[in-house]
């Protein structure tokens, strides 16, 4: 029997989405394949909507700790008996509270910093489209008058209420922190946080080729010819591939405004996988060969990246570490990303992938046209990054680094 590990995840909604709640599902299987016994912890901001009026209006006072949780932390501690405690989002049912409570129980703790948000009340170090870091060396509460970091003054002074009361608890209770780039780590090192307690480790995935042809065997069994199988491996080859593809949250950050003007100029397919606050303009001002499909599973998501040429991630914020690139060098689909915080140690320029200018249409066209008009180059990329998720982001991989961690944290 492996540790004995309580992995902790609040999650943002009912629905398990997003890269956060896809790191505690993955690494939480990959714990208990390799023989640890897990205990999740598991909790969601949609339980805020069920809650009384007064508890709702005491919240933005109790970000930093809630009496509710310390109980259940330590009792699940007192009946489970794990070495480790990992978390990978506490906002904002769970609190830093789970942090005090295995303290007090003398369990060590780890956090992934999936996001800037103890750097930066806004979590995105991004002030409108541009890049801002004046939280790393001037005041965070700048955010209370500088409109451009959130449009409500409700919602900045919700993020610094945040930023203010949560810090310090973190601070003071979290052993060891998980960075998933060199550039993030260097940025929370700017930020105040020990460069001796952070770890470098990425983020990974199970091979979803793998996945693919289970789900292709299994349609076999009941009798479909779709020949899944078959078209997994032709895509590992970079065969029958066309068109370009997109998937995320249609947002602001996302870059998805970027993305349909700088599209105008390129006679190419481009699929749209996702949904979100900008859709409604993406689709006005889409031009004829933008095709949107809305949201779609992580399965079906999948296949579309796998039939794909290139996957295309216009971000206009730094980001963690973005899954659809991850999940795109998985499948052997090459990226043309912005070149903004930890990309270029994601996608390789001209190896893995190509990286633009962020917000330049014509470094991006440029880049583009190289993928749209060479298929050789498209295949020799994507077999490249297929190459450097097995070393690099390979399941078996990701746990070594993790019980280094763990036991980094022991230590």
């Amino acid at each position: 029997m492996g540790l004995r590990v309580l992995v902790a995840h609040n999650f943002y909604g009912d629905r398990a989405a997003g890269g956060e709640a896809t790191v505690f599902e993955q690494e939480t299987k990959l714990l208990r394949l390799n023989g640890c016994d897990v205990t999740t912890l598991e909790r969601s901001n949609s339980e805020i909507t069920r809650w009384p009026v007064w508890k709702k209006c005491a919240l933005p006072f109790h970000l930093g700790n809630s009496r509710e949780v310390y109980r259940q932390v330590v009792e699940l501690i007192k009946e489970k008996r794990p070495e480790i405690l990992h978390a990978h989002n506490y906002k904002y049912v769970l609190t830093p509270s789970i942090f005090k409570a295995a303290k007090d129980c003398g369990v060590k703790t780890v956090l992934t910093l999936h996001n800037y948000r103890l750097i930066c009340p806004g979590g995105q170090l991004r002030r409108g489209n541009e890049i801002c870091e004046e939280c790393l060396r001037r005041s965070p509460s700048r955010i209370l008058w500088r409109r451009g970091c959130a449009s409500k003054m409700s919602t900045r002074i919700l993020q610094s209420l945040l930023y203010f009361e949560t810090k310090k608890n973190v601070l003071e209770n979290v052993d060891v922190f998980v960075a998933l780039t060199d550039f993030s780590k260097r940025k929370f090192v700017e930020g105040g946080f020990p460069s001796e307690r952070i770890w470098v480790k990425p983020n990974f995935i199970f091979d979803p080729l793998e996945q693919i042809g289970e789900n292709a065997s299994r349609n076999r069994r009941k009798g479909s010819n779709d020949g899944g199988l078959r078209r997994a491996q032709e895509s590992k080859n970079g065969a029958n591939r066309t068109g370009a593809v997109f998937v995320g949250r249609l947002s602001a950050e996302k870059g998805v405004r970027f993305l349909m003007e700088a599209w105008r100029g390129l006679d190419f397919p481009l699929t749209i996988v996702g949904d979100g606050p900008e859709e409604a303009a993406a689709r006005k001002n889409a031009p004829s060969n933008v095709r949107f499909v809305g949201g779609k599973t992580r399965d079906e998501a999948l296949k579309l990246v796998q039939n794909a040429q290139f996957l295309v991630f216009p971000s206009i914020c730094y980001e963690g570490f973005p899954m659809s690139i991850l999940e795109a060098s998985a499948l052997g689909t090459p990226a043309l990303a912005s070149k903004l915080g930890g990309r270029n140690e994601m996608t390789l320029e001209g190896e893995t992938g190509f990286l633009f200018e962020s917000g330049n249409i014509e470094d991006f066209r440029n880049a583009a046209r190289r993928l749209i008009n060479d298929s050789n180059l498209c295949r020799r990329l994507g077999e490249n990054a297929r190459r450097r998720y097995e070393n690099f982001y390979s399941p078996q991989k990701n746990f070594e680094t993790l019980m280094e961690i763990y036991r980094a944290a022991l230590d």
